[in-house]
Protein backbone atom coordinates (compact mmCIF):
# COMPACT_ATOMS: atom_id res chain seq x y z
CA UNK A 1 0.00 0.00 0.00
CA UNK A 2 1.71 3.50 -0.46
CA UNK A 3 1.76 5.85 2.13
CA UNK A 4 -0.51 8.34 0.71
CA UNK A 5 -3.30 5.29 0.41
CA UNK A 6 -2.60 4.76 4.10
CA UNK A 7 -2.63 7.90 5.17
CA UNK A 8 -6.08 9.28 3.34
CA UNK A 9 -7.60 5.99 4.02
CA UNK A 10 -6.99 6.41 8.28
CA UNK A 11 -8.14 9.97 7.87
CA UNK A 12 -10.81 9.72 5.98
CA UNK A 13 -12.12 7.05 8.87
CA UNK A 14 -11.27 8.80 12.09
CA UNK A 15 -12.76 12.16 10.28
CA UNK A 16 -15.91 10.25 9.93
CA UNK A 17 -15.56 8.97 13.56
CA UNK A 18 -15.87 12.46 14.59
CA UNK A 19 -11.90 13.19 14.86
CA UNK A 20 -11.18 16.45 13.96
CA UNK A 21 -7.60 17.05 12.22
CA UNK A 22 -4.78 19.24 13.44
CA UNK A 23 -1.53 19.48 12.35
CA UNK A 24 -0.82 15.64 11.86
CA UNK A 25 -2.95 14.54 14.97
CA UNK A 26 -6.54 13.52 15.34
CA UNK A 27 -8.59 14.65 18.23
CA UNK A 28 -11.95 13.63 20.15
CA UNK A 29 -12.64 16.05 22.57
CA UNK A 30 -15.11 15.47 25.37
CA UNK A 31 -15.25 17.42 28.45
CA UNK A 32 -13.02 15.42 30.83
CA UNK A 33 -10.34 13.76 28.37
CA UNK A 34 -9.16 14.19 25.21
CA UNK A 35 -8.13 11.12 22.89
CA UNK A 36 -5.60 11.79 20.49
CA UNK A 37 -4.14 9.68 17.44
CA UNK A 38 -0.92 10.03 15.74
CA UNK A 39 1.82 8.15 13.40
CA UNK A 40 4.70 6.97 14.02
CA UNK A 41 6.85 5.74 10.84
CA UNK A 42 9.05 2.77 11.34
CA UNK A 43 12.92 3.61 11.30
CA UNK A 44 13.46 -0.18 10.22
CA UNK A 45 10.55 -1.08 8.22
CA UNK A 46 8.00 0.41 5.86
CA UNK A 47 5.25 0.97 7.92
CA UNK A 48 3.88 2.68 10.90
CA UNK A 49 2.55 2.56 13.89
CA UNK A 50 -0.73 3.87 14.59
CA UNK A 51 -0.64 5.12 18.93
CA UNK A 52 -3.52 6.68 20.67
CA UNK A 53 -3.33 9.00 23.82
CA UNK A 54 -6.16 9.85 26.33
CA UNK A 55 -5.42 13.02 28.01
CA UNK A 56 -6.90 13.92 31.17
CA UNK A 57 -7.57 17.23 30.89
CA UNK A 58 -7.64 18.16 34.94
CA UNK A 59 -4.01 16.70 35.10
CA UNK A 60 -3.39 19.07 31.36
CA UNK A 61 -5.57 22.02 31.99
CA UNK A 62 -3.41 24.32 29.70
CA UNK A 63 -2.41 21.68 27.12
CA UNK A 64 -5.23 22.38 24.22
CA UNK A 65 -3.85 20.38 21.60
CA UNK A 66 -1.52 17.57 22.84
CA UNK A 67 0.48 14.69 20.84
CA UNK A 68 -0.39 11.46 21.39
CA UNK A 69 2.87 10.79 23.29
CA UNK A 70 1.81 13.37 26.07
CA UNK A 71 -1.53 10.98 26.36
CA UNK A 72 -1.71 9.87 30.77
CA UNK A 73 -2.60 6.62 29.10
CA UNK A 74 -1.37 5.56 26.06
CA UNK A 75 -1.78 2.41 23.82
CA UNK A 76 -1.29 1.51 20.03
CA UNK A 77 -3.70 0.08 17.10
CA UNK A 78 -2.98 -3.47 16.23
CA UNK A 79 -3.46 -5.79 13.53
CA UNK A 80 -3.93 -9.14 12.40
CA UNK A 81 -0.85 -10.06 10.55
CA UNK A 82 -0.26 -13.68 9.22
CA UNK A 83 -2.15 -15.00 11.72
CA UNK A 84 -0.49 -12.89 14.62
CA UNK A 85 -1.61 -10.07 16.22
CA UNK A 86 0.92 -6.89 15.93
CA UNK A 87 1.10 -3.50 16.41
CA UNK A 88 2.47 -2.43 13.37
CA UNK A 89 1.17 -1.46 9.98
CA UNK A 90 3.23 -3.11 7.42
CA UNK A 91 2.81 -1.01 4.42
CA UNK A 92 4.60 -3.64 2.23
CA UNK A 93 1.86 -6.55 3.11
CA UNK A 94 -1.16 -4.16 3.60
CA UNK A 95 -4.69 -4.35 1.49
CA UNK A 96 -6.65 -1.13 2.05
CA UNK A 97 -9.75 -3.24 3.55
CA UNK A 98 -7.20 -5.06 5.96
CA UNK A 99 -6.89 -1.53 7.44
CA UNK A 100 -10.13 -0.26 7.52
CA UNK A 101 -10.73 -3.85 9.67
CA UNK A 102 -8.49 -2.93 11.92
CA UNK A 103 -8.91 0.52 12.20
CA UNK A 104 -12.87 -0.49 13.19
CA UNK A 105 -11.34 -2.82 15.55
CA UNK A 106 -9.22 -0.70 17.24
CA UNK A 107 -11.61 2.37 17.65
CA UNK A 108 -14.59 -0.06 18.80
CA UNK A 109 -11.70 -1.06 21.92
CA UNK A 110 -10.22 2.24 22.76
CA UNK A 111 -12.49 4.63 21.66
CA UNK A 112 -16.41 3.99 21.24
CA UNK A 113 -17.37 3.98 25.01
CA UNK A 114 -14.48 5.86 26.36
CA UNK A 115 -16.37 9.86 26.45
CA UNK A 116 -16.04 10.55 30.32
CA UNK A 117 -13.43 9.37 33.04
CA UNK A 118 -15.66 6.96 34.65
CA UNK A 119 -15.62 4.99 30.78
CA UNK A 120 -11.84 5.52 30.69
CA UNK A 121 -11.30 3.83 33.96
CA UNK A 122 -13.76 1.22 32.57
CA UNK A 123 -11.32 0.62 29.84
CA UNK A 124 -8.43 0.30 31.66
CA UNK A 125 -9.92 -2.60 33.77
CA UNK A 126 -10.91 -4.39 30.96
CA UNK A 127 -7.56 -3.86 29.47
CA UNK A 128 -5.36 -3.95 32.66
CA UNK A 129 -1.90 -4.39 30.29
CA UNK A 130 -2.87 -0.61 29.43
CA UNK A 131 -2.05 0.67 33.39
CA UNK A 132 1.85 -0.04 32.13
CA UNK A 133 1.44 2.83 29.96
CA UNK A 134 -0.37 5.07 32.33
CA UNK A 135 1.18 7.43 34.00
CA UNK A 136 0.91 7.65 38.14
CA UNK A 137 -1.13 10.49 38.65
CA UNK A 138 -3.63 9.23 36.45
CA UNK A 139 -3.74 5.83 38.11
CA UNK A 140 -4.11 8.08 41.29
CA UNK A 141 -6.92 10.09 39.56
CA UNK A 142 -9.22 7.43 38.24
CA UNK A 143 -8.65 5.42 41.79
CA UNK A 144 -6.54 2.63 40.52
CA UNK A 145 -2.96 3.05 41.76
Amino acid sequence: MELKTFKKTTGDFLIAKRFLKKGSFYYLMFQDIIIVIGFQKSNFSNGYYINIGFVISELNPNNLTPRDVDGDIRARFSIEMEGKRVDFFDLDILSEDKLKIALEENIKRYVDDVISLEKLKLLLQENPVMLYQTKLAAKQLLGLG
